[in-house]
């Protein structure tokens, strides 16, 4: 695919990035596997086990970390980050009053994952979510996703996506927003590519290979002299 052997417009740039519940760094992992310059700008997660993984593994300044969401201003890192990335659960967003926009959906955390990029304006943002959250409420939720990106000014591309597609051997579907504060922004999702690896390939070499045959249902028979499939 274009988005493995494509080359970048600008290869020297330094990509700035925030994450929201940020989790062990996989969207950090994710950037410096694709080789790209990257700044942690801020990041955060209510776990402190999480946290102690994520600092063991990223250079970080401990006033750049947030431990909840709810209570994170991001107004001082306005227009200083090009990158935000997040998924917040899937809840349903109330109607009471019927204010409109992102107010609708105050006292979730998806509201803050939408104040935060309303109060930091990143260049795009990346929003991952369960595909269930297109269905989730009779759809009232996913409409009110849409809305709520469009009124910060944000133009968006989503799209559902199988991890299994992407070179991971998980069979893993996540619905996908991609926001472009620039709404003149042409946008495609990346096309599938061919899996090649297994999850044997990605696991600790001390993992016997019978695991992985018996959950495909093989069975077998272990004698002292040897082991044989039936």
């Amino acid at each position: 695919g274009r988005w493995i052997t494509g080359l970048l417009s600008k290869p020297d740039a330094t990509i700035r990035v925030g994450t929201l519940f940020s989790g062990i760094g996989a969207v950090e992992h994710a950037l410096q596997r694709m080789q790209l310059k990257t700044k942690i700008v801020f990041a955060g997660d209510i776990d402190q086990h999480v946290k102690k993984s994520y600092f063991a593994n990223y250079q970080l300044d401990e006033s750049r970390w947030h431990d909840d969401v709810q209570t994170f201003d991001a107004t001082e890192f306005r227009d200083k980050v090009d990158l935000v990335v997040g998924g917040s659960p899937c809840q349903s967003f109330s109607m009471v009053g019927k204010r409109g926009g992102l107010e609708d959906t105050r006292g979730t955390l998806f509201y803050h994952f939408a104040r935060v990029i309303d109060e930091c304006r990143p260049k795009v943002f990346i929003y991952e979510n369960v595909r269930g959250l297109l269905n989730h409420d009779g759809g009232s939720t996913w409409e009110k996703v849409q809305e709520v990106f469009d009124s910060l000014g944000y133009k968006f591309f989503s799209q559902t996506l199988n991890s299994k597609n992407y070179g991971i051997p998980q069979n893993r579907e996540r619905i996908f927003v991609v926001g472009f504060r620039n709404q003149k922004t042409k946008f495609e999702f990346p096309a599938p590519v061919d899996l090649r690896l297994t999850m044997q390939d990605l696991l600790e070499d001390t993992i016997d290979s019978d695991f992985f045959l018996k959950q495909k249902g093989v069975k077998f028979v272990t004698s002292s002299k040897n082991r044989a499939k039936r």
